[in-house]
């Protein structure tokens, strides 16, 4: 009989990223088909010892980013000042009631376990519309922003209630302030729908087993490899104990129907998934396939221009690009994917805030999120990647109707040029003719042109009479 380990070696390898030219080493000997029939006890014996060597090799590696193991924190978050959920929900809800007119919370989408997503949409209420000028009008910038998805990473969240803080606080400011004005743009400017909390079973979860490495939702799914684009790619896990778990089918969590229905209900101009974990914009794609055939979004230009801007809006700046060039790793099933390549969104992003990334001794929390202490500074710094976003998002938008009103109006006028032109031509006529005509029809007539010399011999001459 034949006996082939090279599967059960292939699973094994899947639950760890290898690296090591050892374990390169040891997978290409297990992966040799043997042949135990013939064999010697002897050489029986050291297959079967080179197995049991990478399988204790394998398993006592450090569970780094596929782990979801609790850790023994650097520190954890104090709740005086990170908002656990029912703060937020607290906080959320007073926000809303205090600006009826302009901030309405809806908490019909909720989780596995029946808790609120917290969907707050904010904007005047007047209508769609706004003006600006006497003749054309600009619809609202119909934006979507989501929260929360990796149950571990708090400092997003933070950084959207800094935002809104800013808002209300801005409805109260001096007229003419920049807290007025700011207020005023984003009011009258944009239909703006947060979903405040995508998984608040697993921050529930983080929050009541501490344990802070935790990333999917009640169920371990990461909601971030649950949307219908390229699903069940290798970018992703189908080990419901992998961090990557990506469910048992598309769409399988009740976390992820509310961007489905809501992006199937409204036609929005943008769409952002915010994470932590490292300063990086990505634009899609991220998944597998498109890393293969190399394929781009429709508004790749426009995406790549507004991620300029922001990699360079705070004083931390950000890398950017295609995800899957920006990263050593694919993602399938992302969300930001499935908005641009599903609901052809024009601007859709993934945007980690804080972080430098993975390294040596860290461990969950200090991760994706600052020290308590330091969190105010961190969301103030972050703060005006907001404003960038939406005073582009707002100037794309008056440009779209322009050009959509008249074409032309994109381009520069052909009439206008054709009028230059002529202009040059018949001054370049006009002066070339201009000596040929006679002295009594010129425009500038010839003028005598007395030197100096000549000027000074005439003094002379009439001292000398």
């Amino acid at each position: 009989m034949q006996f082939y380990h090279g599967d059960m070696c292939m699973q094994m390898c899947a639950v760890r990223n290898l690296g090591s030219k050892i374990f390169r080493n040891l997978l290409q000997i297990c992966l040799f088909p043997v042949r135990l029939k013939g064999r010697s006890v002897c050489e029986r014996k050291l297959q079967m010892n080179l197995l049991i060597t990478l399988i204790v090799v394998l398993n006592s590696q450090p569970a780094d980013a596929r782990d979801v193991k609790p850790k023994e924190e650097t520190y954890v978050p104090d709740y005086t000042i990170y908002h656990n959920v029912s703060q937020l929900q607290k906080d959320l809800a007073d926000i809303a009631q205090r600006n009826p007119n302009y901030f309405k919370l809806d908490h019909t989408y909720r989780s596995r376990l029946d808790q609120s997503q917290l969907l707050l949409r904010i904007t005047n209420f007047t209508g769609s519309r706004v003006s600006h000028n006497l003749h054309v009008h600009i619809p609202k910038v119909k934006v979507l922003l989501s929260y929360a998805e990796h149950a571990r990473e708090f400092l997003p969240v933070e950084s959207m209630l800094y935002f809104l803080h800013n808002i209300t606080g801005g409805l109260v400011a001096p007229t003419g302030s920049y807290s007025d004005l700011f207020s005023r743009f984003i009011l009258s400017n944009f239909d703006l729908f947060i979903v405040a909390m995508m998984n608040p079973d697993g921050r529930h979860q983080v929050e009541t087993t501490k344990n802070y490495c935790w990333r999917g939702t009640s169920e371990g799914v990461d909601l971030n490899r649950n949307f219908d684009w390229n699903f069940g790619g290798p970018g992703s896990s189908g080990d419901v104990n992998d961090e990557e778990y990506r469910g048992k089918k598309v769409f399988s969590e009740p976390e992820s129907h509310i961007l489905r229905e809501l992006t199937s209900k409204y036609k929005f101009d943008a769409f952002v998934s915010f994470h932590a974990g490292i300063r990086q914009i990505y634009v899609p794609f991220a998944d597998s396939k498109s890393k293969k055939i190399k394929r781009k979004p429709h508004n790749l230009d426009g995406m790549l221009d507004l991620a300029t801007i922001l990699s360079t809006a705070t004083v931390n700046h950000y890398r950017y690009g295609l995800a899957y060039n920006l990263n050593d790793y694919t993602a399938d099933g992302t969300v930001f994917d499935y908005m641009a390549g599903k609901r052809r969104i024009p601007f859709s992003f993934a945007i980690e805030l804080w972080g430098i990334g993975d390294y040596k001794g860290a461990k969950c929390f200090d991760l994706f999120n600052p020290r308590s202490k330091n969190l105010q500074v961190a969301v103030e710094e972050i703060h005006p990647l907001y404003e960038s976003l939406f005073r582009y998002l707002r100037k794309w938008k008056e440009r779209q109707v322009i050009k959509a009103l008249d074409p032309e109006l994109d381009a520069p006028s052909l009439t206008l040029g054709f009028i230059l032109l002529a202009t040059v031509i018949i001054i370049t006529i006009f002066v070339a003719i201009q000596n040929k005509l006679p002295q009594c029809l010129r425009v500038f007539p010839r003028r005598r042109v007395i030197s100096l010399k000549s000027l000074s011999s005439t003094f002379s001459m009439v001292q000398l009479r």
